[in-house]
């Protein structure tokens, strides 16, 4: 029942989506979630994300020049069995962590009497920071267990269909890694409006909303559900054979005198020279597979298409992986949204980008049956017009002004230190902590830290807050001097347009991703398919993916106007506001 390639191509596909659900969706919408959960910096939790990478690059080149000529499928079975154990260990912290305490009971949310800062463990946890070695080896056995779905399953997806057939297969299951990404964000969006600890304590005791900048949403639900889906996939990838039976034999023996039947020799044909067509015997023993292994690589990394194709893909994938790790925090900032509708709007509108560029990149190949350097240019083309986008990527709304944050707005003292701005005389006498933020938005239209930071004395039964010394004076005879939880609004029109933009250079960037495959497969010797796709994802990871993140969350990180400051050691935590005009215009540049 297991010997049609559509059959495999369908578990494949299932298996890319949930990995890619968790690895490129999850993962990247739960950043500032994690952040603000267990104390991390951008620098921290991109080194989370680029785990993942690290430990594809040290399996992928052993796995895929030995395990070349095994049960393809097999291999692929273990490697979900595996990420299914990493997912597990990503979502562990949760269950081991305290219960979050996001500071609402605080005596610096109003301002009151001065008061000693307390440092005991009933007010201040410790140690959560270290969760990060948790998430970083649950990314690191991720990364492990996906290695074979994208090297040897696509070249076993390769070997069992003609050459025309390869671009529209090898088309569908790169979408289907785009489209686990959508589900991810789709539904990591949704769980992130409930609440952190809801399995521990009822919603009803929560005394924030998914608006409020301290709200932790239940970010470890979807690795739970997808670790179960990956142990259940690996039943049907053990049934399936190390070849589809009759394909090769049809296809070299039977038609062998048919048009197309060289299939073969077309492939050889196109390596750059002959020299660089070299065959490794992979039915050799362990021993003559050592000693071949130089010669393999050289072959590769001495043909120059193969290397400036990788070297390509290497600049693209860095631009995928930093954006796709922060895409979710840069509208929640730059827009002023929540982080639900941020991660919603990132799946909803920009990752099907991604996979229509995949299906429509396989089948134009398809359609006009380009030889490879036909395919070359089409790559390049579809590049010039993503770079003629970028400019886009800086449109943003005004920032949120917020009280203090500035020296225009703040107060008297603009010597430069953003501590003595947050203090100003009418709050002097209140005791208030810069360690949790929890703006409010006054009658006078303008954000303050909190509650305490605008002078308010007391907050009623509708959690408003009154009698703010900080607001205009003019105020008391008309609204009054209050203040309502949460930042004040703003009135931009400007995300639909920046959607748009975004969704058309991730449409052109994926159109040239699988035509980029179909060459690669087509410029290396038969016997060197699944090591070449190995090599050259090495080499994505290691130039491309891993540095990624870091150079985007480097960038972000340095327009961060407001870091949490620890009340007791004065450590930084993680960032509560951002410059938006600074983060557009490095997100610009950097892309």
């Amino acid at each position: 029942c297991f010997g049609v390639i559509k059959q495999y191509l369908l578990v494949h596909c299932v298996f890319a989506v949930a990995a890619t659900l968790v690895s490129a969706g999850i993962v990247n919408i739960n950043v500032s979630t994690l952040e603000r959960r267990f104390s991390l910096d951008s620098a921290q939790s991109a080194f989370i994300v680029i785990s993942y990478d690290i430990s594809f690059c040290f399996v992928t080149v052993v796995l895929t020049y030995f395990g070349a000529t095994a049960n393809r499928p097999r291999l692929v079975g273990i490697g979900s069995a595996i990420f299914g154990v990493g997912a597990l260990v990503y979502s562990l912290p949760h269950f081991l962590s305290p219960i979050y305490q996001y500071g609402d009971n605080l005596p610096s949310v109003t301002c009151g009497a001065k008061n000693e800062t307390f440092c005991g463990t009933e007010q201040h946890e410790t140690g959560l920071s270290n969760f990060m070695y948790v998430l970083l080896f649950g990314q690191l056995l991720q990364g492990c267990g996906s290695t074979p779905l994208y090297t040897l399953g696509l070249a076993y997806i390769e070997d069992n269909v003609s050459k025309n057939s390869a671009p529209i297969y090898l088309g569908i299951a790169n979408s289907a890694t785009i489209l686990g990404p959508m589900i991810g964000f789709v539904s990591g969006g949704l769980l992130l409006d409930m609440y952190v600890d809801i399995d521990k304590v009822s919603r009803d005791s929560v005394g924030i909303t998914p608006s409020d900048p301290r709200w932790v949403g239940a970010w470890w639900v979807a690795p739970v559900a997808v670790a179960c889906l990956c142990w259940l996939l690996v039943i049907p990838f053990f049934l399936f054979p190390k070849e589809i039976p009759g394909f090769k034999t049809n296809f070299y023996v039977v038609n062998s005198f048919k048009p197309g039947s060289d299939k073969l020799r077309r492939r050889v044909s196109e390596v750059h020279r002959s020299v660089f067509a070299m065959e490794i015997d992979q039915d050799a023993g362990i021993k003559e597979k050592l000693r071949n292994f130089h010669t393999a690589l050289f072959t590769l990394l001495r043909n120059p298409t193969f290397i400036l194709l990788t070297l390509g893909g290497c600049s693209q994938l860095l631009v995928i992986n930093g954006v796709s790790a922060f895409i979710a925090k840069v509208i929640e900032n730059e827009f002023n949204v929540t982080a639900s509708r941020s991660a919603l709007l990132a799946g909803v509108v920009l990752v099907p980008a991604g996979v229509m560029g995949h299906l429509v990149g396989g089948f134009t190949v398809n359609r006009f049956k380009w030889d490879t350097p036909s395919i070359i240019k089409f790559c390049a083309a579809m590049a010039f017009v993503v770079s003629a986008l970028s400019p886009g990527a800086i449109l943003h709304c005004d920032p949120v002004q917020t009280t203090g944050l500035d020296s225009k707005n703040g107060s008297d003292d603009t010597s430069g230190s953003l501590a003595i701005r947050l203090d100003s005389s009418c709050n002097s006498n209140c005791s208030c902590s810069q360690e949790y933020y929890a703006p409010v938005c006054g009658a006078d239209g303008m954000t303050y830290y909190s509650g305490c930071h605008a002078g308010c004395s007391e907050r009623d039964e509708n959690m408003t807050f009154t009698d703010c010394q900080c607001l205009p004076s003019s105020l008391i005879n008309s609204t009054g001097r209050t203040a309502s939880p949460g930042s004040c609004e703003t009135q931009c029109g400007k995300l639909p347009i920046y959607l748009f933009i975004a969704f058309l250079m991730i449409f052109f960037t994926f159109v040239s991703t699988t035509p980029a495959l179909v060459v690669t497969l087509r410029i290396v010797p038969q016997s060197l398919k699944s090591f070449g796709l190995g090599i050259q994802w090495l080499f994505l990871r290691a130039l491309g993916a891993i540095p990624g993140p870091f150079v985007y969350g480097g960038f972000i990180d340095s327009t961060c106007i407001l870091w949490e400051v620890n009340e007791c050691d004065g450590s930084l935590g993680s960032c509560w506001v951002y410059d938006s005009t600074g983060m557009a215009v490095r997100f610009m540049a950097i892309s």
